[in-house]
């Protein structure tokens, strides 16, 4: 090989070019916050001075504790009909009446009998004081006006009950039968009723019916405070919560469901009520003395070596162990706690495998 042929060195430009993007994704990947771990989180809920416990929540439905379905007493056809769903009638008020031809005919009969035995036993009971009748024809008269009286009145009863009167005051919900159709006295009562004509309730006596299991009516009083919260009002200003009281604590039990029926009593009303929507109830306790934090029973969690409650909160970028100081188990919105404000981001549902410092970018709730 000839000495006159050079080996030129190559310089690391290429090199060169990869150092200068590593370097630029490395302060890239700085700035970002490194392999920050996107969480979302929350506040803790804050109950102020003088809000009362929320001791147990429940479901169930609006209903009214004043409620009838009506049927006739006898069998006959309906012939008038008066009112119609959403009727306001009075207690007393005839709502409908049954075709009674049959029974207005019998009636007349023995209305012109018992004339006739007025006029017969008049006549006799003349003749007694005068001598020319006998105290026996007389009494047989008098009872035999008597009889027919009787059976006089069972007919006009049996007149009047062909009318269907209002038993309260109230408001039709439900129309069952209409002119023409024949109904008859059902051996079923309530909501069973066979050949009701209609159904009607007292919208004053409105009330909640919710099913509180068996383990929650040991925190329960007569009397207690309630708030109620109607689904179909929840968009409705100053009508989202209702004011109301716990009426009666039912004596039976569900052994299905472990429950027991409740009732509450609503001290404030509103005319969008009808029974039948659904509402939630919170039975509320004593006042709070002072300003309390709760938070969810799910970001709780236990050290396994100290034994320590603690949860995960998001600070200055970093996820940090916040040590709690557990003050109440038995409120249904969490744990009420202390070691946290109510300004703490507190991560919710952390990642297994979460460490102490990890760098995370937080997102509220």
């Amino acid at each position: 090989m000839s000495s006159d042929i050079k080996i030129k060195k190559r310089r690391p430009i290429g090199w060169l070019i990869v150092g200068l993007v590593v370097l630029v994704a490395l302060i890239s990947w700085m700035l970002s916050g490194g392999n920050a771990l996107p969480v979302s989180t929350n506040a803790p809920i804050l109950l102020k001075k003088g809000t009362q416990t929320p001791l147990v929540t429940a479901s169930g439905y609006i209903v009214a504790r004043t409620r009838a379905v009506l049927s006739s007493k006898v069998l006959g056809r309906v012939a008038y009909l008066g009112v119609q769903e959403g009727s306001r009638v009075t207690k007393g008020q005839i709502l409908a009446r049954l075709e009674s031809p049959d029974i207005e005919a019998s009636r007349n009969a023995v209305f012109s009998q018992v004339k006739q035995a007025q006029q017969d036993f008049d006549r006799s009971a003349t003749l007694l004081k005068a001598g020319f009748e006998s105290q026996a024809n007389t009494d047989r008269l008098m009872s035999q006006m008597n009889t027919l009286k009787a059976q006089l009145a069972y007919q006009d009863a049996l007149l009047e009950s062909m009318a269907l009167k209002a038993p309260f005051t109230g408001i039709v919900t439900e129309k069952l039968s209409e002119v023409g159709e024949t109904v008859a006295p059902g051996s079923a009562g309530g909501a069973n009723a066979i050949n009701a004509i209609l159904v009607m309730a007292d919208f004053d006596t409105l009330e909640v019916e919710v099913e509180v299991s068996e383990s929650g009516v040991a925190k329960l009083i007569p009397g207690m405070s309630c708030e109620v919260r109607v689904d179909a009002l929840e968009k409705i200003k100053d009508s989202a919560v209702l004011k109301s009281r716990l009426r009666a604590i039912y004596p039976s039990s569900n052994r299905k469901k472990a429950t027991i029926i409740v009732r509450v009593a609503l001290d404030q009303k509103n005319p969008l009520l009808v029974p039948d929507m659904g509402a939630k109830v919170t039975f509320l306790g004593v006042p709070y003395e002072e300003d309390v934090l709760v938070i969810g029973r799910e970001q709780v969690f236990r050290d396994p070596q100290t034994s320590e409650s603690f949860t995960w909160v998001a600070e200055n970028g970093l996820a940090t162990k916040k040590s709690l100081l557990i003050k109440n188990t038995s409120n249904p919105l969490g744990f009420e706690v202390a070691g946290v404000t109510a300004s703490t981001e507190l991560i919710i549902a952390p990642p297994d495998n979460l460490k102490p410092g990890q760098k995370v970018v937080a997102k509220r709730l």
